[in-house]
Protein backbone atom coordinates (compact mmCIF):
# COMPACT_ATOMS: atom_id res chain seq x y z
CA UNK A 1 0.00 0.00 0.00
CA UNK A 2 1.57 3.77 -0.85
CA UNK A 3 1.27 6.39 1.52
CA UNK A 4 1.75 9.27 -0.89
CA UNK A 5 -1.17 10.33 -3.24
CA UNK A 6 -0.62 8.84 -6.84
CA UNK A 7 -2.50 9.98 -10.04
CA UNK A 8 -2.14 7.15 -12.57
CA UNK A 9 -1.96 8.17 -16.53
CA UNK A 10 -2.94 5.59 -18.47
CA UNK A 11 -2.08 5.42 -22.29
CA UNK A 12 -1.79 2.52 -24.94
CA UNK A 13 2.12 3.10 -25.87
CA UNK A 14 4.51 5.52 -25.55
CA UNK A 15 4.96 4.83 -29.59
CA UNK A 16 5.62 7.13 -32.47
CA UNK A 17 2.06 8.99 -33.43
CA UNK A 18 0.83 12.21 -32.28
CA UNK A 19 -1.50 11.53 -29.06
CA UNK A 20 1.51 9.65 -27.47
CA UNK A 21 3.65 13.00 -28.08
CA UNK A 22 0.84 15.16 -26.35
CA UNK A 23 0.93 12.66 -23.49
CA UNK A 24 4.36 12.92 -23.06
CA UNK A 25 4.65 16.28 -23.18
CA UNK A 26 1.13 16.64 -20.80
CA UNK A 27 3.54 14.29 -18.50
CA UNK A 28 6.88 16.20 -18.29
CA UNK A 29 5.24 19.64 -18.20
CA UNK A 30 2.90 18.78 -14.67
CA UNK A 31 6.37 16.79 -13.50
CA UNK A 32 8.14 20.34 -13.70
CA UNK A 33 4.68 22.24 -12.52
CA UNK A 34 3.94 22.63 -9.04
CA UNK A 35 1.85 19.74 -7.98
CA UNK A 36 1.02 17.74 -4.85
CA UNK A 37 0.70 14.25 -6.10
CA UNK A 38 2.92 11.70 -7.55
CA UNK A 39 2.86 11.02 -11.49
CA UNK A 40 2.39 7.17 -12.05
CA UNK A 41 2.65 6.58 -15.85
CA UNK A 42 0.78 2.98 -17.01
CA UNK A 43 1.23 1.92 -20.50
CA UNK A 44 -0.81 -1.23 -21.70
CA UNK A 45 1.79 -2.72 -24.54
CA UNK A 46 5.27 -3.50 -25.10
CA UNK A 47 6.23 -0.97 -27.87
CA UNK A 48 9.55 0.75 -28.47
CA UNK A 49 9.09 4.35 -26.90
CA UNK A 50 9.46 7.26 -28.98
CA UNK A 51 8.23 10.20 -27.01
CA UNK A 52 9.97 9.17 -23.89
CA UNK A 53 8.46 10.97 -20.47
CA UNK A 54 11.65 12.28 -17.94
CA UNK A 55 13.53 9.58 -15.86
CA UNK A 56 12.16 10.78 -12.39
CA UNK A 57 8.40 9.61 -13.37
CA UNK A 58 7.53 6.06 -12.52
CA UNK A 59 6.43 4.31 -15.27
CA UNK A 60 4.91 0.57 -15.78
CA UNK A 61 4.97 -0.96 -18.53
CA UNK A 62 2.61 -3.39 -19.47
CA UNK A 63 2.63 -6.28 -22.32
CA UNK A 64 -0.96 -6.48 -23.88
CA UNK A 65 -0.29 -6.20 -27.38
CA UNK A 66 -3.06 -4.62 -28.23
CA UNK A 67 -5.91 -7.04 -26.39
CA UNK A 68 -8.69 -4.90 -24.79
CA UNK A 69 -9.71 -7.96 -22.62
CA UNK A 70 -6.10 -8.09 -21.47
CA UNK A 71 -5.94 -4.40 -20.93
CA UNK A 72 -9.08 -4.13 -18.74
CA UNK A 73 -8.59 -6.56 -16.57
CA UNK A 74 -4.81 -6.62 -16.15
CA UNK A 75 -4.88 -2.21 -15.60
CA UNK A 76 -7.68 -3.54 -13.11
CA UNK A 77 -5.28 -5.70 -11.40
CA UNK A 78 -2.54 -3.32 -11.41
CA UNK A 79 -4.52 -0.28 -9.84
CA UNK A 80 -5.31 -2.00 -7.42
CA UNK A 81 -1.67 -1.95 -6.04
CA UNK A 82 -1.50 1.80 -7.19
CA UNK A 83 -4.51 3.00 -4.92
CA UNK A 84 -4.93 6.01 -6.99
CA UNK A 85 -6.50 9.13 -5.97
CA UNK A 86 -7.63 9.78 -10.08
CA UNK A 87 -6.81 8.25 -13.16
CA UNK A 88 -6.55 10.15 -16.33
CA UNK A 89 -6.66 8.20 -19.75
CA UNK A 90 -5.64 9.08 -23.44
CA UNK A 91 -7.28 6.71 -26.49
CA UNK A 92 -9.78 4.84 -26.37
CA UNK A 93 -8.69 1.43 -25.30
CA UNK A 94 -6.90 3.01 -22.57
CA UNK A 95 -10.38 4.85 -21.63
CA UNK A 96 -12.52 1.43 -21.51
CA UNK A 97 -10.46 -0.01 -19.62
CA UNK A 98 -9.11 3.09 -16.86
CA UNK A 99 -13.45 2.98 -16.52
CA UNK A 100 -13.36 -0.47 -16.23
CA UNK A 101 -10.27 -0.93 -13.53
CA UNK A 102 -12.58 1.75 -11.17
CA UNK A 103 -16.05 0.11 -11.05
CA UNK A 104 -17.11 0.38 -7.29
CA UNK A 105 -13.53 2.51 -6.65
CA UNK A 106 -14.02 5.72 -5.11
CA UNK A 107 -11.32 7.56 -7.27
CA UNK A 108 -12.60 9.62 -10.47
CA UNK A 109 -11.91 8.45 -14.27
CA UNK A 110 -11.37 10.98 -16.74
CA UNK A 111 -10.88 9.90 -20.04
CA UNK A 112 -9.23 12.23 -23.16
CA UNK A 113 -10.19 10.88 -26.85
CA UNK A 114 -8.16 12.30 -29.24
CA UNK A 115 -9.39 11.20 -32.67
CA UNK A 116 -13.28 11.08 -34.18
CA UNK A 117 -14.04 8.25 -32.23
CA UNK A 118 -17.28 7.73 -34.61
CA UNK A 119 -15.12 7.32 -37.88
CA UNK A 120 -13.67 4.14 -36.69
CA UNK A 121 -17.29 2.47 -36.42
CA UNK A 122 -18.85 0.80 -39.63
CA UNK A 123 -22.99 0.05 -39.57
CA UNK A 124 -22.75 -3.75 -39.57
CA UNK A 125 -23.44 -5.77 -36.29
CA UNK A 126 -20.34 -6.24 -35.40
CA UNK A 127 -19.89 -2.01 -35.25
CA UNK A 128 -23.46 -1.53 -33.60
CA UNK A 129 -22.33 -3.59 -30.49
CA UNK A 130 -18.41 -1.92 -30.46
CA UNK A 131 -20.40 1.60 -30.22
CA UNK A 132 -22.46 0.10 -27.28
CA UNK A 133 -19.95 -1.18 -25.50
CA UNK A 134 -17.61 2.12 -25.58
CA UNK A 135 -21.16 4.10 -24.98
CA UNK A 136 -21.60 1.85 -21.47
CA UNK A 137 -18.34 2.96 -20.64
CA UNK A 138 -17.90 6.46 -21.74
CA UNK A 139 -21.11 7.15 -19.72
CA UNK A 140 -19.93 6.15 -16.35
CA UNK A 141 -16.16 7.97 -16.96
CA UNK A 142 -16.32 10.92 -14.20
CA UNK A 143 -15.70 13.22 -17.00
CA UNK A 144 -14.67 14.31 -20.88
CA UNK A 145 -11.43 15.81 -22.08
CA UNK A 146 -12.00 16.23 -26.40
CA UNK A 147 -9.12 17.09 -28.24
CA UNK A 148 -11.27 19.59 -30.62
CA UNK A 149 -15.01 21.12 -30.63
CA UNK A 150 -15.37 18.21 -33.65
CA UNK A 151 -14.42 15.52 -31.16
CA UNK A 152 -16.79 16.66 -28.59
CA UNK A 153 -19.52 16.84 -30.72
CA UNK A 154 -19.24 13.33 -32.15
CA UNK A 155 -18.87 12.35 -28.43
CA UNK A 156 -22.09 14.12 -27.76
CA UNK A 157 -23.79 13.13 -30.65
CA UNK A 158 -22.13 9.43 -31.75
CA UNK A 159 -22.69 8.31 -28.02
CA UNK A 160 -25.43 10.53 -26.76
CA UNK A 161 -23.85 11.93 -24.14
CA UNK A 162 -24.83 15.51 -24.23
CA UNK A 163 -25.94 15.07 -20.37
CA UNK A 164 -21.46 14.55 -19.73
CA UNK A 165 -19.27 17.13 -19.04
CA UNK A 166 -16.77 17.31 -21.98
CA UNK A 167 -13.77 20.07 -21.97
CA UNK A 168 -12.11 20.96 -24.67
CA UNK A 169 -8.53 20.94 -24.95
CA UNK A 170 -6.79 21.25 -28.10
CA UNK A 171 -2.77 20.48 -28.18
CA UNK A 172 0.02 23.05 -27.52
CA UNK A 173 3.08 24.08 -30.43
CA UNK A 174 5.91 26.47 -29.16
CA UNK A 175 7.07 28.30 -32.17
CA UNK A 176 10.44 28.86 -30.68
CA UNK A 177 10.90 25.09 -29.76
CA UNK A 178 9.83 24.01 -33.47
CA UNK A 179 11.81 26.78 -35.05
CA UNK A 180 14.99 25.78 -33.16
CA UNK A 181 14.01 22.02 -34.13
CA UNK A 182 13.47 22.85 -37.88
CA UNK A 183 17.43 23.75 -37.87
CA UNK A 184 19.20 21.29 -36.13
CA UNK A 185 19.79 19.36 -39.63
CA UNK A 186 19.91 19.82 -43.36
CA UNK A 187 17.51 18.08 -45.66
CA UNK A 188 18.68 15.91 -49.11
CA UNK A 189 16.25 18.34 -51.07
CA UNK A 190 16.46 21.98 -52.26
CA UNK A 191 14.18 23.91 -50.24
CA UNK A 192 10.37 24.20 -51.66
CA UNK A 193 11.08 21.12 -54.64
CA UNK A 194 8.74 18.71 -52.17
CA UNK A 195 6.04 18.39 -50.61
CA UNK A 196 5.50 16.91 -47.37
CA UNK A 197 3.13 14.36 -46.08
CA UNK A 198 3.60 13.11 -42.18
CA UNK A 199 1.34 9.84 -40.59
CA UNK A 200 1.70 6.43 -39.58
CA UNK A 201 1.03 4.15 -42.82
CA UNK A 202 -2.12 3.32 -41.71
CA UNK A 203 -5.55 3.08 -44.15
CA UNK A 204 -7.09 5.47 -42.24
CA UNK A 205 -4.49 8.10 -43.10
CA UNK A 206 -5.30 7.40 -46.82
CA UNK A 207 -1.60 7.70 -48.58
CA UNK A 208 -3.11 5.31 -51.07
CA UNK A 209 -5.45 8.20 -52.76
CA UNK A 210 -2.42 10.60 -52.20
CA UNK A 211 -0.21 8.29 -54.01
CA UNK A 212 -2.87 7.30 -57.27
CA UNK A 213 -3.64 11.29 -57.60
CA UNK A 214 0.07 12.52 -57.31
CA UNK A 215 0.34 9.71 -60.44
CA UNK A 216 -2.37 12.27 -62.24
CA UNK A 217 -1.01 15.67 -61.06
CA UNK A 218 1.06 17.68 -62.91
CA UNK A 219 3.50 18.11 -60.33
CA UNK A 220 7.37 18.24 -60.54
CA UNK A 221 7.83 18.47 -57.32
CA UNK A 222 8.30 15.22 -55.04
CA UNK A 223 6.38 13.59 -52.56
CA UNK A 224 8.29 12.72 -49.71
CA UNK A 225 6.59 10.84 -46.85
CA UNK A 226 7.57 10.78 -43.25
CA UNK A 227 6.20 7.53 -41.26
CA UNK A 228 6.48 3.71 -40.72
CA UNK A 229 3.38 0.82 -40.41
CA UNK A 230 1.61 -1.45 -41.96
CA UNK A 231 0.35 0.07 -44.79
CA UNK A 232 4.46 0.32 -45.76
CA UNK A 233 5.17 -2.69 -48.38
CA UNK A 234 1.91 -2.28 -49.56
CA UNK A 235 2.62 1.82 -50.79
CA UNK A 236 5.78 0.97 -52.34
CA UNK A 237 4.19 -1.86 -54.56
CA UNK A 238 1.86 1.11 -55.45
CA UNK A 239 4.51 3.45 -56.14
CA UNK A 240 6.19 0.97 -58.37
CA UNK A 241 3.29 0.19 -60.18
CA UNK A 242 2.63 3.44 -60.97
CA UNK A 243 6.40 4.41 -61.85
CA UNK A 244 6.51 6.75 -59.59
CA UNK A 245 9.96 5.81 -57.64
CA UNK A 246 11.55 8.72 -58.90
CA UNK A 247 9.37 11.06 -57.34
CA UNK A 248 8.03 9.25 -53.93
CA UNK A 249 10.46 9.23 -51.72
CA UNK A 250 10.02 6.87 -48.24
CA UNK A 251 12.06 8.58 -45.53
CA UNK A 252 10.20 6.30 -42.90
CA UNK A 253 9.56 7.50 -38.96
CA UNK A 254 11.71 10.86 -38.86
CA UNK A 255 11.71 11.80 -34.65
CA UNK A 256 12.57 15.06 -35.81
CA UNK A 257 10.90 16.18 -39.02
CA UNK A 258 10.26 19.46 -38.53
CA UNK A 259 13.78 20.26 -41.47
CA UNK A 260 11.68 18.76 -43.79
CA UNK A 261 8.29 20.60 -42.85
CA UNK A 262 10.17 23.72 -42.49
CA UNK A 263 12.03 23.75 -46.28
CA UNK A 264 9.13 21.98 -47.87
CA UNK A 265 6.87 23.65 -50.36
CA UNK A 266 4.30 22.78 -47.75
CA UNK A 267 2.02 20.02 -46.10
CA UNK A 268 -0.44 17.35 -47.20
CA UNK A 269 -3.29 15.45 -45.57
CA UNK A 270 -5.74 13.19 -47.08
CA UNK A 271 -7.03 11.54 -43.91
CA UNK A 272 -10.54 9.76 -43.38
CA UNK A 273 -10.31 10.90 -39.83
CA UNK A 274 -8.65 12.66 -37.15
CA UNK A 275 -9.10 14.15 -34.09
CA UNK A 276 -7.11 17.57 -33.89
CA UNK A 277 -4.03 16.82 -36.38
CA UNK A 278 -0.56 17.76 -34.72
CA UNK A 279 1.36 17.85 -37.84
CA UNK A 280 -1.45 20.45 -39.55
CA UNK A 281 -1.29 22.44 -36.37
CA UNK A 282 2.79 22.34 -36.41
CA UNK A 283 3.29 23.13 -39.95
CA UNK A 284 1.11 26.33 -39.76
CA UNK A 285 3.39 27.52 -36.70
CA UNK A 286 6.00 27.22 -38.87
CA UNK A 287 4.65 29.29 -41.50
CA UNK A 288 3.76 26.50 -44.30
CA UNK A 289 1.35 26.20 -46.81
CA UNK A 290 -1.04 23.33 -45.76
CA UNK A 291 -3.65 21.35 -48.31
CA UNK A 292 -5.92 18.88 -46.05
CA UNK A 293 -8.72 16.92 -46.25
CA UNK A 294 -11.95 18.38 -44.47
CA UNK A 295 -12.61 15.35 -42.68
CA UNK A 296 -13.41 15.07 -39.24
CA UNK A 297 -12.30 16.64 -36.80
CA UNK A 298 -9.98 19.16 -36.98
CA UNK A 299 -8.44 20.06 -40.14
CA UNK A 300 -11.18 22.73 -40.34
CA UNK A 301 -10.94 23.93 -36.95
CA UNK A 302 -7.33 24.84 -37.82
CA UNK A 303 -7.65 25.77 -41.13
CA UNK A 304 -10.97 27.72 -41.24
CA UNK A 305 -12.07 28.36 -37.79
CA UNK A 306 -14.84 26.14 -37.77
CA UNK A 307 -16.31 22.59 -36.94
CA UNK A 308 -15.63 20.36 -40.41
CA UNK A 309 -19.18 20.95 -42.59
CA UNK A 310 -17.79 18.26 -45.19
CA UNK A 311 -17.04 20.53 -48.20
CA UNK A 312 -17.94 18.47 -51.65
CA UNK A 313 -14.92 20.70 -53.60
CA UNK A 314 -11.64 22.34 -52.89
CA UNK A 315 -11.81 25.15 -50.89
CA UNK A 316 -9.67 27.57 -49.92
CA UNK A 317 -10.39 28.66 -46.26
CA UNK A 318 -8.88 31.05 -44.24
CA UNK A 319 -5.46 29.48 -43.06
CA UNK A 320 -5.36 26.71 -46.16
CA UNK A 321 -6.95 24.76 -48.60
CA UNK A 322 -9.39 22.03 -48.17
CA UNK A 323 -10.61 19.55 -50.09
CA UNK A 324 -12.82 16.77 -49.77
CA UNK A 325 -12.33 13.57 -48.34
CA UNK A 326 -11.38 10.47 -50.33
CA UNK A 327 -11.93 12.49 -53.69
CA UNK A 328 -9.33 11.92 -56.15
CA UNK A 329 -10.08 14.38 -58.55
CA UNK A 330 -10.18 17.53 -55.72
CA UNK A 331 -6.82 15.92 -54.41
CA UNK A 332 -5.40 16.53 -57.85
CA UNK A 333 -6.48 20.03 -57.83
CA UNK A 334 -4.59 20.41 -54.20
CA UNK A 335 -1.82 18.66 -55.04
CA UNK A 336 -1.04 21.40 -58.18
CA UNK A 337 -1.85 24.09 -56.18
CA UNK A 338 2.16 23.69 -54.50
CA UNK A 339 3.19 24.82 -58.12
CA UNK A 340 1.12 28.41 -57.49
CA UNK A 341 3.86 30.07 -55.94
CA UNK A 342 2.34 33.53 -55.34
CA UNK A 343 -0.71 31.52 -53.88
CA UNK A 344 1.78 30.30 -51.09
CA UNK A 345 3.25 33.44 -50.49
CA UNK A 346 -0.56 34.80 -49.73
CA UNK A 347 -1.18 32.09 -47.58
CA UNK A 348 2.27 32.45 -45.58
CA UNK A 349 0.68 36.10 -44.82
CA UNK A 350 -2.55 35.01 -43.44
CA UNK A 351 -0.82 32.41 -41.20
CA UNK A 352 1.60 34.52 -39.99
CA UNK A 353 -0.20 35.33 -36.47
CA UNK A 354 -1.10 31.67 -35.68
CA UNK A 355 2.59 30.91 -34.53
CA UNK A 356 2.04 31.58 -31.01
CA UNK A 357 -2.13 30.79 -31.07
CA UNK A 358 -1.73 27.23 -29.18
CA UNK A 359 0.28 28.39 -26.07
CA UNK A 360 2.09 25.22 -23.97
CA UNK A 361 0.79 27.17 -21.01
CA UNK A 362 -2.70 27.49 -21.80
CA UNK A 363 -2.67 23.54 -22.19
CA UNK A 364 -1.02 22.76 -18.97
CA UNK A 365 -3.60 25.31 -16.84
CA UNK A 366 -6.47 23.73 -18.95
CA UNK A 367 -5.35 19.77 -17.90
CA UNK A 368 -4.12 21.49 -14.14
CA UNK A 369 -7.64 22.94 -14.17
CA UNK A 370 -9.44 20.15 -14.46
CA UNK A 371 -7.35 17.40 -12.53
CA UNK A 372 -7.56 20.04 -9.47
CA UNK A 373 -11.80 19.78 -10.05
CA UNK A 374 -11.68 16.44 -10.00
CA UNK A 375 -9.93 15.83 -6.65
CA UNK A 376 -11.91 18.41 -5.13
CA UNK A 377 -14.91 16.63 -6.41
CA UNK A 378 -13.53 13.43 -4.50
CA UNK A 379 -12.78 15.05 -1.39
CA UNK A 380 -16.90 15.76 -1.04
Amino acid sequence: MRNEKVVCFVINSLGGGGAERVFSRLINMLSNAQIDYKIVVVTLDKEEIKNPIIDSVEHIELDYNGSLLKSMFGLRKELEVLQPVLVVSFLTRSNVSSVFAGFRRIYPVIISERVNTSSHFGNGLKSIFKKSFTRFFYERASSLIAVSKGVKEDLSNFFDLKHKRIDVICNSYSFDELELKAQEYKVEFEKNSFIVCVGRFYKNKNHTLLIKSLAKAESTKKLVLLGDGPERANLEALVLKLELQDQVVFKGFIENPYPYIANSAGLISVSLAEGFPNVLAEALVLGKFVVSSDCQSGPSELLDSRVSLGVDKLQKAKYGILIPVNNVTETVAGIELFNDANLIEQYKTKIKPLKNSYSHEYFLSSFEKVIKEALNERKK
